[in-house]
């Protein structure tokens, strides 16, 4: 009984550990935007109301979206 309750903690702790990590990338990005690696991971949001990009984002054309790679993000 005793070895089924230490599995059973430890499948669940790699389950937990599992769900957490596949989200961990937005956390890489600036609030209101997205990471998106289709092509070299880059930040992503949309453009505002005038059409401009956040300042630090630029437009991509092949995105349709503002970017900034992930290492300029907070600098």
């Amino acid at each position: 009984m005793r070895k089924q309750t230490i599995s059973l903690i430890i499948a669940f702790s790699i389950v937990l550990c599992l769900i957490v990590g596949t989200d961990a990338g937005s956390e890489d990005c600036p609030p209101n935007s997205d990471m998106d690696c289709s092509g070299p991971c880059v930040c992503v949001t949309d453009r505002d109301s005038q059409g401009d990009c956040p300042e630090g984002f630029k437009y991509d054309n092949s995105r349709q979206k503002c970017t900034v790679t992930m290492a300029l993000a907070y600098t």
